[in-house]
């Protein structure tokens, strides 16, 4: 499948769709349960049952589910209907709303959101949201994501060799849990729309590969919305007070060899004992704490990708002592270097 095909097959109107046009009214919401959220009734939607629908078939919420490719079923995909308008509901799953084309009107636990055309909504768990009536130029995809993926396999792939990475990771994660939803300006990005349009190619015209090619893109996906975020902290960096930590955790990263406290203090005009409350603070490490994950972080790295001796990657890391480079490698990884880079 190439993007025309890609286009076609999203802008197509369903069977349902077109009844939905006609004036039909979806009347499957009564076989689904209430539930209590925040003080009002919502439906609870099971996202078992989203699986059971075909790309054409009558669903709850979407008659439009993309099939599941065999052997990856943390993560279904559908296009919303248009003329049909979604009541307020929740389900246990993240999800993520994606406009590849018009518009999209929701409310997020109450709060009414637009999302425009190639903008990113992330939605948490139990957050109840509805969708107004689409019209033809509107649409939107919705991916449906177990937390628990989520956790283990994006965030924390992440995360590994990047202290940056889990800042915004745990930044991303408080702001969702506090506001039950995040809103990526993703319009102006060149590579969110190719990211997703090869993930949905991929999702409708599986490949010999197409697990691993499903979990990279989606991995991509995540990394630029990362990027998205922190360009969002940037541009809001008086009312967050969070970018000089941004700065100083970038500097640290491309320094962590050589900086010492008293330097990161000097380049940002700071006490060098502020230095570390700030990062005690936003990352939970100290100073020292920081350098030193740093340091094991690029040399699980070198080891993973390079055939450079221990002792060349602990130098290149930043030690000068080997004898202290295998007891703070052992103490973070339980294993020795070498024993890490036969298993890997």
């Amino acid at each position: 499948m190439n993007i025309n095909s890609l286009h076609h097959y999203l802008t197509q109107l369903s069977d349902s769709e077109k009844r939905y046009q006609s004036g039909h009214c979806f009347s499957g919401w009564d076989t689904l349960p209430k539930v209590t959220i925040h003080g009002r009734k919502v439906y609870r939607m099971f996202p078992d049952k989203l699986l059971l629908g075909s790309m054409h078939g009558e669903n709850p919420v979407s008659p439009d589910i993309f099939d599941i490719p065999v052997g990856f079923q943390d993560i279904s995909i559908k296009r919303n209907s248009r003329f049909n308008p979604v009541p307020e509901h929740v389900h246990s799953h993240i999800e993520i709303n994606y406009v590849y084309s018009g518009k999209c009107p929701q409310h997020i636990d109450g709060k009414p959101v637009i999302l425009k055309k190639d903008q990113v909504l992330l939605i948490d768990t139990d957050c109840p949201h509805s969708i107004e009536s689409l019209d033809k130029n509107d649409i939107m995809i919705s991916i449906l994501i177990h937390k628990s993926f989520l956790r283990d396999h994006m965030f924390s792939q992440l995360s590994k060799d990047s202290i940056l990475s889990r800042f915004f990771i745990n930044a991303i994660n408080e702001q969702t849990s506090h506001d039950h939803y995040l809103l990526f300006h993703s319009e102006n990005d060149r590579r969110i729309p190719l990211f997703f349009s090869e993930l949905f190619c991929e999702f409708l015209d599986p490949s010999v590969n197409t697990n691993d090619i499903i979990f990279h893109l989606f991995y991509l996906i995540i990394a630029e919305l990362i990027n998205i975020y922190e360009n969002d902290l940037t541009k809001d960096s008086d009312s967050t007070g969070l970018m000089p930590v941004v700065s100083m955790i970038r500097y640290i990263q491309n320094n962590f060899r050589t900086c010492t406290q008293e330097n990161v203090a000097e380049f940002f005009h700071i006490s060098p004992n502020y230095v570390s409350i700030l990062l005690k603070k936003y990352t939970g490490y100290t100073y020292i704490q920081l350098i030193q994950e740093q340091k094991l972080q690029f040399a699980a790295t070198m080891l993973r990708t390079t055939t450079l001796s221990v002792t060349a990657i602990a130098n290149e890391s930043g030690y000068e002592n080997i004898s202290f480079f295998y007891k703070k490698f052992q103490e973070k990884y339980h294993c020795s270097p070498n024993d890490y880079r036969t298993r890997r």
